[in-house]
């Protein structure tokens, strides 16, 4: 087709199953991803016949015509694995999700009573002075009561974000925990519930070679349609005539370069989309858009030269004194993660862009590891190789007042009707990478139609009834 191209900003989840939705319709397009890899925050990096995911991405989805989708796209690579996580607390390893029998085995008859006392009491006070929840702390709380919240939940979600949970929306809470209460627990350990625990699978889909396999064939994909990927693409600018993007600025290792738009899909993060935009108030996204701040994330990859590291492919790290929040070990997600009779591990240390973890070397956070891994009781063995890869915007603080600031900047940019924001750092939403493809698929149909809202995209993903009562992997 003649004129000039859709610009997809960003080649993660979803940027690219938008380019692939308007490649597949003979649409021109253009990706720009700034990294030299495509993935985005599901990037795999490979060093050495080790592979390093960002993060620990799986793929569940109750949308069966998306995972037929990748189905088509790897065949046998795809494969089915079952996830088994733990939190590491005071020397001893919990069951993740919170498990009530776990808990009364492990916890002890002191720590259990104080549990129970706490749990009583938080739910007298909501039964005789109920109040609307608005912080993570208010919502734990009346749920788990105070002891619980003070072990387990508290330390590691200030220790995540860098602020306290006083500070953070209860909106994070209710989509990320999946228990309803201590009592739902209680009810699940003498039999009298049975029903799935919500947003938590077990089973999994995941790719042979990691989660970046999965966006390294659909970017091919793209490209066999007549789609154009470029990776090491810096975008500096949007140029806008009216309500219409009509060119996009970059800058590459071919130096500046304007590419006309026939329209946007942005998945870069909303703040930075509304300042390229420009043309509105500076308070608006000087201010409001400030406080849409992102946390960081440095990852420090181990290359072992131990077979094994146990069972366990996630342990989350519940204390507040430990700057590790997650230890991952990618080959109990898929073998071809390492070499063979080969493990690794994955240190996942939250922070911010500019701090001490952002700038610390690979020897500065090996140091790091061995002591809190020292103080954790986790004995790794023989390190015969290390990296670290960092992320600048990982996952959206969702502070007091977050959504009020996002839906600001949302309404400024649905003033360009040639443009969709949509994905997790494109909303401001922490979204699985399901709901980030099908946010794409949705925006790069709406483009084509020439109808349709950000609304639309924002909508999707926020069911919390359980995934894996529909889920193909169920």
């Amino acid at each position: 087709m003649g004129g000039p191209p859709f610009v997809v900003l960003g080649g993660g989840p979803c940027g690219l199953s938008a380019a692939w939705h308007l490649a597949s319709h003979g649409e021109k397009v253009v990706v720009l991803e700034r990294e030299p890899i495509v993935g985005g925050l599901c990037a795999t990096h490979a060093k050495d016949g080790y592979r390093f995911d960002l993060g620990g991405h799986r793929f569940v989805s109750s949308d069966l015509a998306l995972t037929r989708w990748l189905e088509r796209l790897l065949g046998d690579d795809l494969l089915t694995a079952r996830r088994k996580s733990v939190v590491l607390h005071d020397g001893r390893a919990f069951e993740y999700p919170l498990d009530a029998k776990d808990l009364v085995l492990h916890l002890g008859v002191r720590e259990n009573a104080r549990a129970l006392a706490g749990f009583i009491r938080a739910r007298a006070e909501r039964w005789f002075s109920p109040s609307p929840d608005v912080t993570f702390e208010d919502w734990v709380t009346s749920r788990f009561g105070r002891p619980l919240y003070e072990t387990f939940f508290g330390p590691y979600t200030e220790k995540l974000w860098g602020i306290s949970p006083r500070l953070i929306s209860a909106d994070w809470a209710a989509e990320r925990i999946s228990l309803l209460h201590l009592g739902d627990a209680a009810a699940r350990l003498v039999h009298l519930r049975r029903s799935p625990i919500r947003t938590y699978a077990r089973e999994y889909r995941y790719p042979r070679l990691g989660m970046g396999q999965l966006y390294d064939a659909v970017a091919r994909e793209i490209s066999a349609s007549g789609g154009e990927v470029r990776t090491g693409a810096h975008v500096t600018g949007l140029e806008t005539v009216a309500d219409r993007v009509v060119a996009v600025w970059l800058r590459s290792s071919r130096g500046e370069e304007r590419i006309p738009a026939r329209a946007v899909i942005s998945t870069i993060p909303l703040p930075e989309l509304a300042s390229h935009l420009g043309g509105a108030k500076p308070s608006l996204y000087r201010d409001v858009a400030a406080r849409l701040r992102f946390r960081s994330l440095v990852f420090l990859n181990l290359m072992l030269s131990r077979e094994t590291l146990g069972e366990h492919t996630w342990m989350y790290v519940a204390s507040g004194k430990l700057r590790t929040s997650r230890i991952q070990q990618p080959n109990r997600r898929s073998p071809a993660m390492a070499p063979p009779r080969k493990t690794s591990v994955m240190l996942e240390i939250p922070c911010d862009r500019g701090d001490a973890i952002w700038n610390a070397s690979v020897a500065e956070l090996r140091a790091l590891a061995d002591r809190e891994l020292g103080e954790l009781g986790v004995d790794i063995g023989e390190v015969v190789g290390a990296f670290s890869v960092k992320v600048e915007h990982g996952y959206p603080v969702y502070h007091l007042g977050y959504d009020a600031d996002r839906r600001a900047l949302l309404r400024f940019v649905d003033r360009f009707v040639n443009v969709r924001t949509a994905g997790r750092q494109g909303l401001f939403r922490y979204v699985f990478m399901d709901a980030a493809m099908q946010m794409g698929t949705l925006a790069a149909e709406q483009l084509r139609a020439g109808e349709g809202s950000t609304a639309r995209i924002d909508a999707i993903g926020r069911s919390t009834r359980v995934v894996e009562t529909t889920a193909l992997t169920a």
